[in-house]
């Protein structure tokens, strides 16, 4: 069937690797920003449907930026990869939101930003922003993350 027997091994090693390294929906702990978080986790009624009114602002985006900054890169760093000064040991580990905020909708974003991870399922140390931040800063630092992008 091949004709290099080396090939076909080497196929087969890499999909075994693929299948234990993602393991089971049971067994992963979903942080904020995992990939299919609408369809892993049904929003709350209080927050679905919500849409950012800031989209392509300016002015909110470098808002954001600044509040990202001071409240968020710590953890998630300046560029939103998850690999902040603070993010060593932290387990599950912050969220890369370069590289996840494309298959985040705006109500996803606003709720985990505004209710942290210390909640089931995502049993995170990230703390809830609601009435530490308002309204219009939670907004603007989900503009602003919506500029990210994977380097």
């Amino acid at each position: 069937m091949f004709r290099n027997p080396s090939i076909a091994w080497l196929g087969l090693l890499i999909v075994a690797i693929s299948i234990a390294a993602c393991g089971s929906q049971e067994t992963q702990t979903p942080f904020f920003g995992a990939e299919s978080a609408e369809i892993q986790f049904e929003i709350p009624e209080a927050y679905d449907g919500l849409r950012n009114p800031y989209v392509n602002n300016p002015e909110q985006i470098l808002a954001g930026e600044q509040l990202f900054e001071a409240n968020c890169a710590s953890c998630h760093g300046i560029t939103g990869e998850g690999d902040g000064p603070a993010s060593g040991g932290i387990n599950p580990p912050p969220g890369n939101l370069a590289a996840r905020h494309p298959s985040m909708s705006d109500s996803y974003m606003y709720w985990r930003i505004s209710e942290g991870g210390l909640m089931k399922p995502f049993n995170s140390i990230m703390p809830g922003w609601k009435g530490l931040l308002d309204e219009e800063s939670i907004w603007q630092i989900i503009s602003y993350v919506r500029t990210m992008v994977v380097l």
